[in-house]
């Protein structure tokens, strides 16, 4: 089994999940962050939280589960990066871990959210608030439930 590079740790509305098929090409394990849509240069965020097609906590490629588009979360990190209260989170595709730094900006990377609770440099995880923040996708007034597929992934 994977490591759990996310975890929730706190719902932020009801309007949480997104029914999400995957197109990554990769298998994705529960806690993998994903990179959803694209909207005016911002990528929605997601985290997996399980398979819909099948009783197993993987999504395949080509299988449909539920992603998290809102929420607050425990997200893996380098113990060589501090994040500040309030900083924006990215999630560094090549380096499987979240990043504090802008430079995080190849193709597969994204913004996750906003720093919740500073983190410092020896911590493990960076407590995260989902596509929240100035420099994240912005949801506006919908939420509802419906499908997409992804280019990018962890694996």
């Amino acid at each position: 089994m994977a490591t759990r590079k996310a975890t929730l740790i706190q719902n932020i509305d009801k309007a949480v999940q997104w029914t999400w098929t995957n197109a990554t090409g990769s298998t994705l394990d529960v806690g993998d962050p994903v990179a959803l849509s694209t909207v005016a240069g911002k990528r929605m965020a997601g985290i997996v939280l399980n398979n819909s097609d099948r009783a197993s906590a993987d999504v395949a490629n080509g299988e449909t589960g539920q992603v998290a588009i809102r929420g607050r979360f425990k997200v893996a990190k380098s113990t060589s990066t501090a994040f500040v209260q309030g900083s924006v989170v990215y999630w560094d595709y090549s380096a499987d871990q979240a990043d504090s730094s802008a430079t995080a900006s190849t193709v597969n990377d994204f913004v996750l959210g906003e720093c919740a609770k500073a983190a410092a440099t020896a911590d493990s995880f960076v407590e995260l608030d989902l596509n929240e923040g100035p420099d994240a996708y912005s949801m506006g007034s919908s939420s509802s439930s419906s499908s997409s597929s992804s280019s990018s992934s962890s694996t």
